[in-house]
């Protein structure tokens, strides 16, 4: 192994996330501390219907400010949900939207120099419109739907800041799937 663990403890949690700090020695023998964000995996999803993609408006509180994103989210509660269940739950919660087919593309890792928590990304279309269940954490939340073009735009322009959502776009894209 390149970095040995030498102890390990945790020093926060609560029922969305861990913080470890592990003491640990380096391969030429040197020690360290290495701090690790433990959170479940979440589903990020591309709700596509034609040429226009759903999105979702809401307060990030750690940037004091709106933004404007996939629908997205993990059942930290539920952990042991299959992934397009959660992805499914997900874009109704949010959106208001169920979908009837739901495509796979793909898995990424989020921060993988301190967390361990991945996404599972999937094409979402063919819908049926219900409401929104927004979660305490979600009052504000809007869902709109733009073009396709205006999204890839406000990506360039650099107003969609959220990299789970640019690289899930991305991906969907570079396997023709948008």
């Amino acid at each position: 192994m390149e970095i040995k663990t030498l102890s390990s403890r945790t020093i926060y949690q609560n029922q969305w996330m861990s913080l470890r700090e592990d003491s640990i020695e380096r391969e030429d023998g040197s020690q360290g501390i290495y701090s690790v964000v433990e959170k479940p995996d979440f589903a990020v999803i591309l709700p596509v219907e034609g040429d226009q993609i759903y999105v979702v408006e809401q307060y990030r509180y750690p940037l004091g400010t709106r933004t404007l994103e996939l629908p997205q989210g993990a059942w930290e509660l539920s952990p042991g949900e299959e992934a397009e269940t959660v992805a499914r739950g997900e874009l109704a919660e949010e959106t208001g939207l169920r979908a009837k087919t739901m495509t796979w593309v793909g898995y990424q890792k989020l921060a993988q120099g301190y967390s361990t928590q991945g996404y599972h990304i999937w094409l979402a279309s063919d819908f049926e419109q219900g409401t929104q269940a927004l979660d305490a954490e979600e009052v504000g939340l809007v869902c709109k739907r733009i073009p396709v073009s205006e999204f890839t735009g406000r990506i360039a322009s650099g107003e969609i800041t959220d990299a789970t959502s640019v690289t899930a776009f991305l991906l969907a894209r570079l396997k023709g799937l948008v």
